[in-house]
């Protein structure tokens, strides 16, 4: 077993040099520990004072198995056992813990000469992998080409890992694929880091099965409107020509949504304007003019013909209006002071991307206002506040009164179906949930909702230049972002 860790220790540093270095006194105490060891009973007895979470012994096969804290790790007959299905993915395989390494081990061996998207390794507990490289052969591990072993992973990063190795295929052209390995033995030393590490992945496989099922249902709908769309390429700029555009302007930015936190807001959104820079979702942009307020800058990127009509026989001269390239072809008419143009992350065909391509291309977690989060982002944005990003439905209403959600729902109402019915149905058709409010209070949600607020989590702990504010506490809590309840962009009150 001596001559086991030395094949592995070799074998990881010429893979991972830069992970060898960063845990050399680690890796260097273990070595040192079996320098005067030639027997496998001595190196069992070393195993045991270096690790002892573990407590280590044969198996009736002669293999070595284990257990922690009383669970064994791996079966006390047979642990060397091949996972089940874990070859039949075409995308990243990411393994939960791993044990003694057996079935990890397998997988690698298997996918090695196949053409896997990538293999990943999360170890929240760095010791607990070293114990493994002095217990099994892993040489055959560090021969995969896309592998990646994760040591201590904030949790944050372990998607964008997984895109990385994947590379050109991490979008919506072709679905990136991640499933994952969870053997509750292998977990259990860090659960808190493991369940979190789950509800991720989870969460990341709704949205790809989400994504698929809209790429079906609207393929036909982006490349329509790419191709007619087209001619407005030459004649838009494009959204990243305002990259860092408003690096150095000290003013903070406010994103105004359409939910109904926003009505208690209206009344000083002109103040705000004359302190912010104001970008609108398309469906809070009739609520904004009704208030008398223009905004710098409006998000629409739907391709539907509903989300044009959020802004149809509407004007707003002096604002900017940000479209995306598979956009309802009618928003590139729309009356104001420019319109500016995004690449379509929606997938359509080769001759229409080069069409558009350059144009700079916003991240969006499927809702506008986390587009209109990113354009911020882009521009140079340092502080966002919130208006009316509920996620959520406060006080059971589902949008602002006055937005053209809100009046179209009593514009098609009847005696026997009236606007009340509508909003009810909407609410408890849906896959009604609950969740906390800033202020710690229940709101009602659902899982689409949900998964915009993992987005803007994911998102804001991945970019720790910005700050983000809500001034909307009954809206549904995004961790990371605060409540701002007396922000230096409203007046001090005079006595």
């Amino acid at each position: 077993m001596n001559s086991i860790w030395n094949n592995n220790l070799s074998a990881f540093k010429k893979r991972f040099p830069a992970l060898a270095d960063l845990y050399k006194n680690q890796i260097d105490f273990i070595s040192n520990a079996f320098v005067t060891v030639s027997d496998d009973a001595s190196t069992v007895l070393v195993i045991g004072q270096l690790f002892p979470f573990w407590k280590l012994e044969k198996a009736r096969s002669g293999e070595w198995t284990a257990s922690e804290n009383g669970t064994y790790l791996h079966s006390k007959y047979r642990p060397n056992v091949n996972l089940n299905d874990s070859q039949n993915t075409d995308g990243i395989k990411v393994f939960l813990g791993c044990g003694l390494g057996y079935e990890f081990i397998n997988f690698c061996k298997a996918c090695k000469n196949q053409k896997k998207e990538g293999v990943v390794l999360l170890e929240p507990e760095p010791a607990h992998f070293f114990a493994a490289l002095c217990i099994l052969d892993w040489t055959s591990v560090f021969e995969v080409e896309k592998l990646i072993i994760a040591l201590n992973c904030p949790i944050d990063q372990i998607i964008p890992l997984c895109e990385n190795l994947a590379g050109d295929r991490a979008d919506l052209n072709e679905m990136l694929q991640i499933d994952y390995v969870l053997n509750p033995a292998f977990v259990k030393h860090d659960e808190e880091y493991f369940l979190s590490v789950k509800k991720l992945l989870d969460r990341n496989i709704r949205k790809n099965q989400i994504n698929e099922n809209t790429k079906k249902k609207f393929g036909k709908l982006w490349e329509r409107n790419a191709r007619l769309n087209a001619p407005y390429a030459e004649k838009c700029d494009g959204v990243e020509s305002f990259r860092n555009a408003f690096a150095k302007d000290l003013r903070p930015w406010l994103l105004v949504a359409a939910g109904p936190s926003l009505e208690k807001i209206l009344p000083r959104m002109k103040e705000l304007k004359e302190k912010c820079i104001v970008i609108c979702v398309d469906t809070a942009l009739r609520a904004m003019l009704k208030a008398g307020v223009e905004p710098d800058f409006i998000v629409l990127t739907d391709p539907q013909f509903w989300a044009y009509m959020h802004i149809a026989g509407l004007k707003s001269p002096s604002s900017i209006l940000i479209a995306d390239a598979v956009s309802y072809p009618a928003v590139f008419r729309f009356q104001c002071k420019k319109i500016i143009m995004s690449s379509s992350p929606f997938p359509i065909s080769e001759d229409l991307k080069k069409i558009f391509e350059g144009k700079g291309e916003l991240e969006s977690g499927g809702s506008v206002a986390t587009v209109a989060w990113s354009f911020a982002v882009m521009a140079g944005a340092k502080k966002i506040y919130t208006a009316g990003l509920d996620l959520s439905f406060p006080k059971k209403q589902t949008h602002i009164k006055g937005s053209t959600f809100e009046q179209a729902v009593h514009r098609v109402s009847t005696k026997i179906s009236t606007g009340e019915r509508r909003t009810s149905d909407i609410l408890f058709g849906a896959d009604i949930t609950v969740a906390k409010d800033y202020n710690g209070n229940d709101v009602l949600t659902d899982s689409r909702m949900k998964m915009f607020a993992w987005w803007f989590e994911s998102k804001i702990a991945a970019t720790p230049g910005v700050e983000t504010f809500t001034l909307c506490p009954e809206s549904m809590m995004i961790p990371g972002v605060r409540v701002e309840k007396n922000p230096e962009i409203f007046p001090k009150k005079v006595p």
